[in-house]
């Protein structure tokens, strides 16, 4: 079999969020549908590690990157003397697992390396004296995001998400400050751009899901490298019917409430959607959330957290319409590929439905004003039949365009 590895920023099993959902199917498909034997090289400590899926060959953890490294890295490099080098990439970067990359492709002759996201794109220095297939998977824009980012930014907004926590206490007390908020996404936002560009033409090819941004990135940085890998979905096992019994006036959202733009999201809705809303009785938030998040909400009785749970689908289908726009994101939104494998009815906005080419009335319902997306909401409360039809619009429009077998087909693009 030919060989891959695959440079991750994490363990990417079991696939509970949406970016590990990603990279766990990408690597099946390549193992599955293309024959390669699959490593993968991952910067985590993850307690799933002896849950390795058996598409998976080997698996080698990178080296933690010491504090003082990091420290360096962001003021020699993010600061001083690179203009391309954004600042997760200073968190990321170490010259020991540079030198273990390389040690690695040498040892082992790899047919294609593939780099998870621009925060490990750097380690191309380990890649380039080799002869292999050299992929930056980006996922999506995140210039763009941070953009978005930005223009939405609250006192209450966490930039640095799960990885927060791996920072020095300085940097994390600093980060509490909106002015420092709004610096650092200031300065990330150039330094992402010059990044996006600078590694395109390094890299033999760069993917992301959605087709609007491979065109909008191969127009903007005029290296014609980027292709579309999409998103997709385990439609059998979100298709299935469960017989769960619908909650009356219930509302539902799936996330990582800890990750900046779910939790904003949720904010927005409380703030601007939820008081308008005449038929909603409760609004449940469904997936992983701090406590410090959930204590913002108390005093909304009709707000929700029910944490992380065993199987989301029990949840998600007592609610009578998955309620998700976004404050910001760019990409693919997973969430709303699994509540259309529901058969749930999706109100979404602009953001949310970005990327997928579903049309609107007839698989969702998609609106960027709040009175509107009430309205969208309390018809649907009352209409057992819009809802189904929806509902049963989106199954279709799902099964037919984005399970794995039909996306492992786009992989072709990258002439692997």
């Amino acid at each position: 079999m030919k060989k891959l590895l695959y440079i991750s920023n994490r363990i990417f099993w079991p696939p509970v969020d949406g970016h590990k959902a990603e990279m766990f199917h990408y690597c099946r498909g390549l193992h599955e549908k293309y024959s390669y034997d699959v490593d993968v090289y991952a910067f985590d400590k993850s307690e799933h590690l002896s849950e390795k899926p058996p598409f998976i060959n080997n698996v080698m953890l990178a080296s933690a990157v010491g504090k003082i490294e990091m420290i360096k890295n962001l003021v020699l490099k993010s600061f001083i003397s690179s203009p391309k080098w954004p600042l997760q990439c200073s968190l990321y970067f170490s010259k020991n697992n540079c030198k273990e990359i390389s040690r690695i492709i040498e040892d082992n002759k790899y047919d294609a390396v593939i780099v998870d996201m621009i925060r490990l794109a750097p380690y191309y220095a380990a890649l380039n004296k080799f002869s292999c297939n050299k992929i930056l998977d980006i996922d999506d824009m995140l210039s763009k995001r941070y953009e978005r980012q930005l223009n939405s930014l609250s006192d209450k907004t966490n930039i640095a998400g799960n990885y927060q926590q791996n920072l020095p206490g300085i940097i994390q007390k600093a980060l509490k400050c909106t002015l420092i908020k709004k610096f650092v996404l200031k300065i990330e936002i150039p330094r992402m751009r010059n990044a996006e560009k600078y590694y395109s033409e390094l890299y033999d090819k760069v993917v992301l899901v959605s087709e609007i941004e491979t065109e909008e990135f191969n127009k903007k940085y005029g290296a014609d490298k980027a292709v579309t890998v999409s998103l997709g979905v385990d439609y059998g096992y979100y298709s299935q019917n469960l017989n769960v019994k619908k909650i009356q006036g219930r509302a539902v959202f799936v996330g990582n409430i800890a990750t900046p733009a779910n939790a904003d999201s949720i904010r927005m809705i409380a703030r601007d959607i939820v008081p308008l809303c005449k038929r909603l009785e409760s609004f449940v938030c469904i997936g992983n959330c701090p406590d410090e998040i959930a204590d913002e909400f108390k005093s909304i009785e009709k707000i929700r957290f029910i944490g992380k749970v065993d199987d989301l689908r029990q949840y998600a289908e007592e609610g009578t319409v998955f309620l998700a726009p976004l404050a910001y994101g760019t990409g693919i939104k997973t969430k709303i590929l699994e509540a259309m494998a529901m058969g749930l009815p999706v109100v979404t906005n602009s953001i949310g439905a970005e990327g997928i080419w579903a049309e609107n009335g007839k698989h969702w319902i998609v609106s960027d004003e709040p009175k509107d997306i009430a309205r969208h909401v309390d018809e649907l409360m009352i209409s057992q039949e819009k809802c189904d039809e929806l509902g049963q619009n989106a199954k279709k429009f799902i099964e037919e365009n984005f399970q794995w077998d039909i996306i492992f087909e786009q992989f072709k693009k990258l002439e692997l």
